[in-house]
């Protein structure tokens, strides 16, 4: 099995967990609610003395947690950590599932996966190996990951960075993982605002891997850049607002990364930086064009041409970020900007990023066409006539996308 989350289930997977979860169904007797029909263990599992029935018990779980995700609302790249805490409502049926929603860490992940495994070598059941293995599967988490949020946030998404090792360096699973979020937003009608933050500390993203890149020959070093520059492009090219959360480090590719967003929100502890020039290179994924489009010609020469880091108050001072908050607030403040967004018509927030976008790469009259094209394509929505009804009748309106 590839490094994959279990969540991504193909049909053969989903048959396999589907037929063991009714393998270890119970009887009437069981808990009832989200996953039912089977029985706890007589005392909570130990990470410590883990035996093989409360592997079974363990493992009759994680299938129930994983079909119940695939066919809830969760996004597939999700752990099973999150799956968990989306589940919170049914703590109260299993102390493993209590543990399972409190297990955040890698290492905690990791600590229950060992033991199981260890405790699966004891039994001569074929499904505790399986589960053993999902475990230790799901405890080296992809480097992307995508979160929908949940009423009243419906259709903001995470976009989340976590290659800790690493300190989030593009390698080229990274660089997979984002063409796949791209994908899934892009295709997801429901979603109306991305946030782009990292779950490392102190990191929004150092760039490129350079240890990877040490080992690549030209053609791969291309192939890489080519479609690094693309993935940012077809990001930049998203119909809905997407808003980078930079807290620690933006270099190289992680600041091409925030600057293909429509808007930056950084904690006063960010530094940016293109360094690339010191490595002989230039900034190969957009760097070049889309920072002298945002801080001017002369500055955005200065700043490339001397590879030179920047802190969080110049970069506000140039307009390369938004806002600039306190330290650790940088996500709160995203996310205030996201709802507001996320409670203005959808269609009308879509064609007003196209109208921006469009208009400021051809001339003013050819960009008031562009307006005026945008605008009809709003005309005749009923989100319109919803804001008109709202407004007479002095209420919230009621946005449906359509």
């Amino acid at each position: 099995m590839r490094r994959a989350s279990l969540l991504l289930l193909s049909p053969h997977l989903r048959a396999i967990l589907s037929a063991a979860y009714a393998h270890f169904r119970r009887p009437a007797g069981g808990a009832h609610g989200v996953v039912s029909g089977w029985s706890r263990p007589q005392r909570p599992m130990s990470h410590a003395t883990a035996t093989a029935d409360e592997s079974v018990e363990f493992g009759r779980l994680l299938t129930g947690v994983l079909l119940t995700c695939h066919e809830s609302n969760v996004y597939p790249s999700a752990t099973v950590a999150d799956a968990a805490s989306a589940l919170s409502s049914a703590r109260h049926q299993s102390p493993t599932l209590a543990r399972l929603s409190t297990m955040r860490s890698l290492g905690g992940l990791r600590a229950v996966s060992g033991h199981l495994a260890a405790a699966s070598g004891a039994s001569s059941s074929p499904h505790c190996v399986l589960f053993a293995r999902a475990l230790q599967i799901l405890a080296q988490p992809e480097p992307v990951r995508l979160h929908k949020l949940s009423a009243p946030d419906s259709g903001i998404v995470e976009l989340r960075l976590e290659r800790p090792e690493a300190r989030n360096a593009i390698g080229k699973e990274m660089l997979k993982g984002l063409r796949s979020a791209m994908d899934k937003v892009g295709a997801d009608p429901t979603a109306n605002v991305v946030l782009v933050a990292s779950s490392v500390p102190k990191v929004f993203c150092a760039g490129a891997d350079l240890k990877e890149r040490r080992l690549m020959g030209p053609s791969e070093v291309r192939e890489f850049v080519n479609t690094l520059r693309a993935t940012f492009s077809s990001f930049e090219a998203l119909p809905i607002p997407t808003i980078a959360v930079v807290e620690g480090a933006a270099f190289g590719g992680g600041l091409e990364l925030a600057l293909s967003c429509d808007l930056r929100i950084c904690g006063e502890s960010a530094t940016f930086s293109l360094p690339e020039t010191g490595l002989a290179i230039i900034p190969g994924a957009g760097g070049t064009q889309r920072l002298p489009r945002i801080v001017g010609r002369a500055r955005a020469k200065e700043l490339i041409f001397t590879g030179r880091r920047f802190d969080a108050t110049e970069a506000v001072n140039m307009g390369v970020v938004n806002y600039c908050v306190p330290g650790g607030e940088a996500y709160q403040k995203a996310l205030e900007l996201a709802r507001e967004i996320n409670q203005k018509g959808p269609l009308a927030i879509r064609m007003a990023k196209k109208a921006i976008n469009e208009g400021m790469e051809v001339d003013l009259s050819s960009a008031l066409a562009v307006e005026e094209g945008c605008y009809e394509q709003v005309l005749h929505t009923q989100d319109r006539l919803e804001g008109l009804a709202a407004f007479a009748e002095k209420r919230k309106p009621l946005y449906t996308g359509k």
